[in-house]
């Protein structure tokens, strides 16, 4: 079956306009994803995020960076670098030094910014929430994982900023991005579902995402196998004798190695053998307010993106126009050719199989 998917948003666009308002200084009473009740007094307007996709998120319900007072380093960094400075520049004044490394807390710093509502993951152990607890600074949890919990995520953020409409909206278009893709990748077979594999890591050792990872609901939805679906979480440690086993064919390969590229996949001698090398089939995955790999508020994009990479024939989004579309809605921002160039990697993946359908086709070659 062919189809071609015209526009990703539809009835999304009209709603979005109306729900930009903040709302009112009503107390909010949320329960995080542990269970605990968080009561606020109202929307909050001083708050920190340390889970690294939180930040990019949390902007692009807010409308902006007015009420973000404290983001983790490494998603400062990301914004600095990509496309999020332009869309917001502002936020390159956010503090950053809320952490002392990885996740956790910096209390000193955070007990000077004195914010209204800390986000912290929850599911990495007490001693990221203990600190706060005990210094008795508001925090949420939130958990990764799986499409259901990024969705709660939406919903407990738009409710804190007193925008639940706002958090409909994205989760609409979320919930009716995934229906279209499944009406065609549902009716596969197995043996129409090529097998695929996410690179989570190139050095210092390889790592892949397994079943629990939310790279395997991306590749399941667009119709392909995760050949890692063995392996727990998000980044496995494997060798190449095992990837070779899998023998993918196609590998997606991560945003956190920012210099990993298709091209370092098909000039490494140990990889000559697996079919997706072979085949040029490596691709770098897009990166937008913030990287596609995880979840976050444009994963109906990458949803879309994949299901292009793993069934040509299938699906034909006009991804280009989706993406500005996108970005109108999420960020009150036009996106130039060249910005749409950088978030899908154009350069870097243009010696990759179909990757041209990608390119601005207004620019002559």
């Amino acid at each position: 079956m062919r189809m071609r998917i015209n526009g990703s948003l539809g009835f999304v666009c009209a709603a979005a306009c109306c729900v930009m308002a903040q709302g009112g200084a009503e107390p909010i009473m949320l329960k995080d994803m542990l269970g605990h009740t968080v009561e606020l007094a109202g929307p909050v307007r001083k708050s920190v995020t340390i889970p690294l996709p939180a930040s990019s998120l949390f902007m692009a319900l807010d409308g902006g960076n007015t009420h973000l007072a404290g983001m983790n380093p490494r998603a400062y960094q990301h914004m600095k670098s990509g496309i999020l400075s332009k869309i917001f520049p502002r936020a390159l004044q956010t503090r950053h030094d809320i952490t002392h490394s990885g996740f956790a807390p910096n209390v000193e710093t955070l007990l000077e910014i004195s914010p209204d509502l800390i986000w912290q993951w929850g599911h990495m152990g007490d001693d990221l929430l203990t600190p706060l607890h005990e210094a008795g600074l508001p925090v949420a949890a939130l958990l990764y994982g799986d499409e259901r919990r990024t969705r709660e995520w939406v919903r407990l953020m738009g409710k804190a900023l007193g925008k639940p409409e706002r958090a409909q909206v994205l989760l609409d278009w979320r919930e009716n991005t995934e229906k279209q893709i499944r009406a065609i990748t549902n009716r596969l077979p197995p043996q129409q579902r090529p097998r695929v594999l996410y690179l989570s890591r190139y050095r210092p050792d390889y790592r892949v995402a397994g079943s629990e990872s939310n790279f395997n609901f991306d590749v399941t939805l667009a119709g392909g196998v995760n050949v890692a679906s063995g392996s727990r979480g998000s980044g496995h440690p494997i060798n190449i004798e095992q990837i070779m086993a899998w023998n993918p064919q196609i590998i997606l390969l991560n945003n956190f190695e920012a210099d990993l590229s298709p091209a370092m996949i098909y000039a490494d001698p140990l990889w000559r053998d697996i079919q997706a090398v072979q085949e040029r089939r490596v691709y770098k995955i897009p990166a937008g307010g913030y990287f596609w790999d995880p979840p976050g508020q444009e994963s109906p994009l990458q949803w879309q993106w994949v299901s292009m990479i793993v069934h040509p024939a299938r699906f034909k989004w006009p991804l280009r126009a989706n993406i500005a579309e996108a970005y109108k809605m999420l960020y009150e921002y036009d996106p130039s050719p060249q910005d749409i160039d950088a978030v899908l990697h154009v350069r870097m993946n243009k010696a990759s199989k179909n990757y041209e359908r990608f390119r601005n086709t207004a620019v002559s070659r």
